[in-house]
């Protein structure tokens, strides 16, 4: 199992971080969880095509980690997607995939039809506690989050070890249960310490916050992700702020990590 940061970024604009999104491959196959502004991009500079993914996973519906999953359908058929696309997401998820392709971009399923005799073919799943699914070599569970709308954590189950990606959230009872003995927590760490006023208010987790759930879900290894611009030069602060409260690894994401699991 490898984990790829695609992006590792928020909503701000930053000239050196895309926004959320990640890929977990298990055996091969690629699961895409969030899909922010620049993507598309990462994914091919990652050597992963967008026709290969048909499993993708929404955290949460807001801008900065969903913006790009109508063009990342749409391409991937493109270019030879042979499978169809299941999307799993919190509750909303199937009025946004619905509303997307049916009064947005009615286009994309016509020209994709227009091109292949197979055509167009994707499902949106709501999720929220519980299995999400499952093939022979893993499985993707999930749990509610707090992040003022509804939100989930994801965690990919395999015989090599077990992933969790917390999404956006404020440290969360329900995370820790799922992250319980995790080889890898990739985790929001929007803020640093002295803004946690601003993390509780937009829902979001601070650096020592990050480093209280790692130590009571007792992983290995916290890749800290969703970094706001304000982080800039700071990365070795962060990772000291979450090392205070946990003793494990701490890694600074940045796009296109690689990380073996």
């Amino acid at each position: 199992m490898k984990v790829v940061i695609i992006g590792s970024g928020a909503s701000w604009p930053d000239s050196e971080r895309s926004s959320p999104s990640q890929v977990i491959v298990v055996d091969n196959e690629p699961l895409l969880f969030d899909c922010g502004p620049g993507s598309g991009m990462n994914l091919m500079k990652a050597g992963i095509n967008p026709a290969t993914i048909s499993l993708m996973f929404l955290t949460h519906l807001h801008i900065d980690h969903s913006l790009e999953f109508p063009s990342l359908v749409f391409a991937g058929y493109l270019v030879g997607r042979k499978r169809k696309v299941d999307l799993y997401g919190p509750t909303g998820t199937k009025d946004f995939c619905n509303s997307l392709f049916e009064e947005v971009y009615p286009s994309a399923p016509a020209i994709v039809r227009g091109i292949r005799e197979d055509g167009w073919n994707v499902t949106s799943h709501e999720v929220s506690k519980g299995l999400v699914c499952q093939q022979p070599s893993y499985r993707v569970l999930s749990a509610p989050v707090e992040h003022g709308i509804p939100a989930i954590a994801y965690r990919i189950q395999t015989g090599e070890g077990a992933v969790v990606i917390s999404g956006d959230t404020r440290p969360s009872q329900s995370l820790i249960e799922l992250s319980k003995g995790a080889d890898v927590l990739i985790h929001e760490c929007s803020f640093p310490n002295d803004m946690i006023e601003l993390a509780q208010r937009t829902n979001h987790s601070a650096a020592s916050e990050v480093g209280e759930v790692a130590n009571q879900a007792d992983v290995k290894t916290v890749v800290l992700t969703h970094l706001f611009p304000i982080w800039k030069g700071r990365e070795k602060e962060m990772v000291e702020s979450v090392n205070r409260e946990f003793r494990g690894e701490v890694i600074a994401s940045r796009d296109l990590l690689e990380i073996k699991v």
